[in-house]
This record gives structure tokens, C-alpha cells and sequence, in this order.
């Protein structure tokens, strides 16, 4: 399966609903929504999948471990959201 990214596109106020087994469920930022083309045996498909800072590279979120679901901001409630704030 060769997986192709033909575009991307910001995901700004979108969120990747995460469940860790130590910590709970949390909240981490999307770094863009990428246009992707997929071959797969011969077979194109072409959608468009959320993307997410993993540790020193962009992953595609939905194949990090414990992905749940995506969320825009205005979803979340303030104390659900556990950002740091980095004007203090």
C-alpha cells in the first residue's frame, strides 16, 4: 500500500481525542488535514485525513495508538482542554 499526500490544508480548532491507558483520555492539536491518495492493489482512493505533531515528525493521527475521534474547538468545554498557556 503506497500512500501519497497531494495536499495540505490547516486544521485550525481541530483536536485528536487520544486515550493513553496512564493518563486518562486528553486532547491533542492537529497540525493540518491532508489530501491523501492511496494504491492499493491497483485500487485508488483519495480522502482526506487528519495529521498530528508525534514526537519529532507529523503522523497521521488516526494511526497513533489510542486515537478515538476528532473534535473542533468549540466542541470542547474550557476545563476539558488542557493547553499551556504561553503568555504566563
Amino acid at each position: 500500500m503506497a500512500t501519497k499526500i497531494l495536499s495540505i490544508m490547516p486544521a485550525d480548532d481541530w483536536y485528536a481525542l487520544i486515550s493513553d491507558e496512564d493518563e486518562g483520555t486528553g486532547y491533542e492539536p492537529l497540525t493540518c488535514f491532508a489530501l491523501v491518495q492511496t494504491d492499493e492493489d491497483g485500487e485508488m482512493t483519495t480522502e482526506v485525513r487528519p495529521m498530528i505533531w508525534a514526537d519529532t515528525a507529523v503522523a497521521f493521527a488516526d494511526e497513533i495508538e489510542g486515537f478515538m475521534d476528532l473534535e473542533r474547538i468549540e466542541e470542547i468545554g474550557d476545563d476539558e482542554l488542557d493547553l499551556e498557556d504561553d503568555d504566563q
